[in-house]
């Protein structure tokens, strides 16, 4: 669990000039670091590590992704149909990679989650 998050979004559309009916946006997430587990207590009196020591955390570094998008509004079929062309991309910065999510007493990783690489996403929506 991350204590903090942090999400800003925004866009603009350009309603004049060269680049009327053009729209820009972008967003930015963030979240902090989190505990992905703890690392073992002292052994008892057999050498065996049978609990965690909840003192010493083990985190996982705090993360930001970044998404952008751009979009183009039309009218087709003699000004009937409203449509809108956007193209989305996610993670922008992102190639894909294995995140540490849990970890076994003595630190070494166990459990992985796969973030995906960047994602391009193409739309299109019509309004009568």
């Amino acid at each position: 669990v991350r204590k903090y998050r942090f999400n800003a979004l925004t866009n603009y559309t350009f309603t004049e000039g060269r680049l009327k009916n053009f729209g820009i946006g972008g967003a930015v997430r963030w979240e902090d670091k989190a505990a992905i587990g703890f690392m073992g207590a002292a052994p008892e009196s057999d050498g065996v590590v049978r609990s965690l020591d909840p003192d010493k955390p083990v985190f996982d570094k705090s993360r930001y992704y970044i998404d952008l998008m751009a979009n183009y509004n039309l009218r087709l079929f003699e000004g009937r149909i409203s449509t809108r062309l956007q193209l989305n991309v996610r993670n922008v910065f992102e190639s894909g990679r294995l995140q540490a999510v849990a970890v076994n007493p003595d630190g070494s990783v166990f459990a992985y989650r796969i973030v995906d690489p960047r994602q391009f996403i193409l739309s299109t929506s019509f309004d009568l």
